[in-house]
């Protein structure tokens, strides 16, 4: 079935786009259309049809044909109960959606520029294939850009029409309209196209150098095999944004931009560019079986987004130390942190990597003040994994980088299907051995402790830990003006052990006035072993709560390199092992 969308945002300050669907006359004299519930990448129910603020159906001559809406997000036509008076081949579905909400998720239009994320704003038929759509864009003159990764079949430099293979494809690519600024590398001969809406600070990093190296580096791992034509990174800069979003040939990206001069920050937006990049391969061609074909309108359940996305957080900040752009010192503290903010997760004890992967839809993707203490991200837990396997890999004289291999020839074989967990644990085996496989599967499986200080070691590096002489209560807050108010409490620590609760607002602390810049140095006002009186508002209530604060857990002080040779070279690019080195 073949389709034409004409995409029209009359008045972006009322952040509206209106939607028309063009479509063939189908077999059936009723059909139905509707708007994804959801977004490839982002596993929640975002429910984007809340944002349609009307509906309609017409055939080719305007004449208005019946439609009820039957579902969430979903409208049928029944051209038996339409009263026409010619009836036609062709019909139109129209919409006028609202656009205001800046994430890689969600579309955003504002008198600034517009962004228009597919699933957000275009909408498929529920049992017909939509093959060749083309999109046309209309906006206001004052526009002069358009950036996006579908294919360009304008005829005129007065026109902005596009097209796509079918509807999934379609909606994979992203739209920035704007007076936004661009560039462009060639990289193995394919262009990449960069676009940057929003404000820098002045820095002195050489962006496009910067993302050359990233994409040759990563390309690298796969012998230079580009799976297209072309290339989009869009970057939208502004305060306290940070996030990405993989699609198939672009990515959108989102950094805050006063924080690129600051090397530590760059290095996390180099990072950032280099998981989108790599998800090219991992994710997008590379994926769980149940990611795909993908239902739109239904959560797409899959225990193997450690996979997914564990594999891609191992391996950004990788990328970034093996393209020269960080140092070894520099990449381990970033695995230190990683660390860290594992072992400070009481909910690793309760939750699997594959039970995370599992209830993405519920629980990461649905955070409240109590996802601490009972899941763990299969981000942050997948990524320190896979740093383990790489341990025990190399250990072997192999790598990560060979199982990489393993996947993207397997992908190549039978692209259509998708990988199981067997799919992945043969592949392991045949790189690592039984006893590799054993190690790596207790990981992905349980909630049992993992050997990081062994792992290390085996790669030349010392976890180095120091007693805390911290005074701790286990809670952090967050503020309202001078008000603190607990925003999380950990899972047996003394606050939970005395009922302090998140949300309450804590008033008087041994009868003195609390606030914001006593919670900053709560630690050194307490004293070990000694128990505190807090008064705390609760449901407007006050109530009052016995606290008695402990030494506070070990700290990682820092991961040590003991051989540096050893330790380059544990996390250097593995090149392909020959079938002799393999004997």
């Amino acid at each position: 079935m073949k389709a034409h969308y004409l995409v029209e945002i009359d008045k972006p300050e009322n952040h509206h786009v209106k939607v028309t669907l063009k479509i063939e006359r189908l077999l059936s004299n009723k059909f139905r259309v509707f708007l994804p519930s959801w977004s490839p990448g982002s596993y929640l129910m975002r429910e984007y049809a809340r944002h349609i603020r009307w509906f309609n159906a017409t055939q080719a001559n305007g004449e208005v044909l019946y439609y009820q809406q039957v579902g969430k997000g979903i409208w049928e036509i029944d051209l038996t109960r339409s009263e026409v008076k010619n009836k036609q081949n062709d019909f139109s579905i129209q919409y006028e959606i609202y656009c205001k909400e800046l994430t890689v998720r969600t579309s955003h239009v504002d008198l600034s520029h517009a962004f228009l994320h597919g699933p957000s704003y275009l909408m498929g038929l529920v049992d017909e294939k939509i093959i060749q759509p083309t999109i046309e864009f209309r906006f206001p003159p004052i526009w002069s850009k358009i950036s996006t990764a579908l294919n360009d079949v304008s005829k005129s430099r007065s026109e902005f029409l596009y097209s796509a293979i079918d509807y999934d494809t379609l909606i994979d690519c992203p739209v920035e309209i704007g007076c936004h600024e661009t560039d462009g590398i060639m990289v193995l001969g394919k262009p990449h196209d960069l676009a940057f809406y929003g404000e820098q600070y002045p820095h002195k990093n050489n962006l496009k150098s910067d993302y050359k190296k990233i994409i040759e580096i990563v390309a690298k791992h796969f012998d230079n095999d580009l799976p297209y034509d072309h290339y989009l990174f869009l970057t939208h800069f502004a305060p306290k944004l940070y996030g990405g979003l993989e699609h198939l040939n672009s990515t959108a990206l989102h950094f805050d931009g006063r924080k690129l001069g600051n090397r530590k920050d760059y290095l996390n937006y180099l990072s950032l560019i280099a998981h989108e990049y790599f998800h090219l391969w991992n994710v997008k061609r590379i994926r769980p079986k149940e990611l795909g074909p993908f239902d739109y309108l239904n959560e797409g359940y899959t225990t193997l987004l450690w996979l997914a996305e564990g594999l891609t957080s191992y391996m950004d900040d990788l990328f970034i130390y093996r393209a020269s752009l960080s140092t070894l010192e520099e990449y381990l503290d970033i695995v230190k942190g990683n660390l860290d903010t594992y072992l400070g997760t009481p909910g690793r004890k309760y939750h699997s990597l594959e039970q995370s992967s599992f209830n993405a839809w519920i629980k990461l993707y649905r955070p409240d003040e109590n996802l601490k203490n009972s899941s763990v991200s299969y981000y942050l837990k997948g990524g320190l994994v896979f740093t383990v396997l790489q341990s025990l890999l190399f250990e072997k004289g192999r790598s990560v980088d060979d199982l990489l291999r393993s996947l993207w020839n397997d992908y190549k074989q039978r692209p259509e299907i998708g990988v199981t967990k067997e799919d992945i644990y043969k592949m392991v085996k045949e790189i690592g051995g039984d006893d590799v496989l054993d190690q790596f599967s207790t990981m992905v499986e349980t909630t049992f402790d993992i050997d990081f200080d062994t792992a290390f070691k085996r790669m030349g590096l010392e976890l180095k830990w120091v007693e805390s002489n911290q005074t701790w209560i286990g809670a952090d807050f967050e503020f309202s003006g001078d008000r603190a108010i607990v925003k999380t409490v950990l899972l047996d620590s003394p606050s939970y052990k005395g009922g302090l609760n998140a949300g309450d607002e804590v008033l008087f602390l041994n009868g003195l006035r609390f606030l914001r810049e006593d919670s900053d140095k709560i630690s050194s006002l307490l004293m070990v072993d000694r128990s505190y009186e807090f008064i705390v508002s609760r449901l407007g209530k006050m109530n009052k709560i016995e606290v008695l604060p402990v030494k506070g857990p070990r700290q990682l002080k820092e991961i040590t390199i003991l051989d540096r040779s050893k330790a380059e070279k544990a996390f250097s690019f593995l090149e392909k092992i020959s079938p002799q080195q393999m004997a």
